[in-house]
């Protein structure tokens, strides 16, 4: 069904929903109308005996039939007509013109009654004791006018009533018509998000439902696109860690070899050199620089690998690596950081994939915060959690990150967690600490899908300024 055959077919019914109401109402106003004619009638029925008994009643009772004249007059129940009753002397008995009415006399019945002939009709009434009525009914201008403003009025009403009913059911029907468009802007939503999963479901509205269908292929075509770049990413970081043991390999056997040799070589000299003093001092310097260099060597060994890697390149497990990292760490000369490391998987398995993500985020996070947070205390947490997440986060009470757009801009090692969380299906979230004292501190912070999902998965988001 398309939009314009749903909106008219709506309007029709509507429309004819409004009609039977307003002929209901109309037909209410119709028999309150034939009520007040039939009431005229009846008046003007008790009006003739009066008369009649005017003429042959004893003058006794003449006050009475007066009387009652004058009240049949004024209940304004004939309507249309008015009785006006002289004596012969031509003294007004019973008036045709009520108290009041002659306010209501305006330009509008001036208007209405130009150019007509007065109407009215006479008679004489001779009672038996010789006295002579003159007796006239006239049109009665003040009740046509009432009648008049009336009917006016009220088409007013029933044509406001028609048309406010017809607008509110025309308004509900055109926001029924458009209430899936919420749909498709919660969806769009979703989709600036990156999150691609939502798929629309069918829409009655032909229009509305091609958006749908052009929505859904745009989504499926997205996912595929970033499950494909979350794929390459992830080959990419494994050609990365490929490179890095083979550059640790080449390391240990070209310079360690070379290094251990030049040591020795080194202490000989010393030894030798007893009887030179300066040569000696010498030969002590060139020992100390390559005792450096092989520490620095080291170190840059652990850097290429991750600490408890077995000989044939398979990786201990999670814990046992991050536990050799913040040893290494605590080793540190000079180093004053309070390093907190709690690891709860309980039995959740990790892949190699995520293990080593997880290694190397906690590793450059760990970097960032010896050479620039200015921290006394870091916290390391992993754990699992029963949705079939994993949760890191890395926390210290440093000096914390003020302008985190810059410092993604900048620093190569956020950039590098933020690549390898959205490769694994993560946001990397970056914030202050959660229980922050004199300084701000920075708390990082990941979910990670224990199994990858087949198409795209949204990154979780926890509500903070996301990297």
């Amino acid at each position: 069904m398309t939009m314009s055959h749903y909106l008219a077919s709506r309007a029709i019914w509507l429309s004819a929903a409004c009609l039977c109401c307003a002929l209901l109402a109309a037909l209410g106003l119709a028999r309150l109308s034939i009520g007040e004619e039939r009431g005229g009638a009846a008046a003007l029925a008790q009006l003739m005996p009066r008369l009649s008994a005017l003429q042959a009643g004893a003058p006794a009772e003449r006050a009475a039939h007066l009387a009652a004249l004058r009240a049949i007059n004024a209940s304004g129940q004939m309507r249309h007509l008015r009785l006006h009753l002289e004596d012969g002397a031509g003294r007004v008995l019973v008036d045709a013109l009520q108290p009041g009415e002659a306010g209501e006399r305006s330009w509008l019945l001036t208007f209405l009654q130009a150019g007509m002939a007065r109407v009215e009709s006479r008679w004489e009434i001779g009672a038996r004791d010789g006295t002579v009525y003159r007796a006239a009914l006239r049109w009665n201008p003040v009740s046509e006018l009432r009648e008049a403003r009336a009917d006016v009025a009220g088409n007013l009403a029933m044509l406001s009533l028609y048309g406010a009913l017809l607008l509110c059911c025309l308004l509900w029907t055109v926001r029924r018509a458009f209430a899936p468009l919420q749909q498709i802007l919660d969806a769009i939503g979703h989709y600036e998000r990156k999150d691609y999963r939502v798929r629309l479901p069918a829409m009655r509205i032909r229009e509305l439902d091609q958006i749908r269908g052009a929505l859904n292929h745009l989504a499926g075509a997205l996912a595929q696109h970033q499950a494909e770049r979350r794929a390459l990413s992830r080959r990419l970081l494994d050609a990365q860690e490929c490179e890095r043991a083979r550059l640790a390999r080449e390391l240990h056997d070209e310079f360690g070899q070379v290094l251990t040799a030049m040591r020795a070589d080194a202490t000989y000299l010393v030894r030798k050199s007893a009887h030179a003093p300066m040569l000696q001092i010498v030969a002590n310097d060139l020992a100390g620089h390559c005792a450096r260099i092989q520490d620095e060597v080291r170190h840059l060994l652990h850097r290429l690998r991750p600490h408890g890697a077995q000989p044939d390149g398979r990786l201990a497990s999670l814990e046992r690596l991050l536990q050799d990292l913040v040893r290494c760490w605590r080793e540190q000369p000079g180093q004053s950081v309070q390093l907190d490391c709690e690891v709860e998987l309980d039995d959740a398995t990790l892949g190699p994939d995520l293990t080593l993500a997880l290694y190397r985020m906690t590793q450059e996070a760990l970097t960032n915060v010896m050479r620039h947070a200015g921290a006394h205390r870091t916290a390391i947490r992993i754990a699992a959690t029963a949705r079939g997440e994993v949760q890191w986060c890395v926390e210290d009470d440093g000096r914390g990150i003020g302008d985190i757009a810059a410092a993604m801009q900048r620093s190569h090692g956020l950039r590098g967690m933020q690549e390898r969380a959205w490769a694994h299906c993560a946001t990397l979230c970056i914030g202050p600490a959660q229980h922050a004292g004199e300084t701000p501190g920075c708390r990082l912070s990941a979910s990670f899908p224990l199994s990858a999902p087949a198409q795209d998965a949204p990154a979780h988001t926890d509500g903070r300024q996301t990297a």
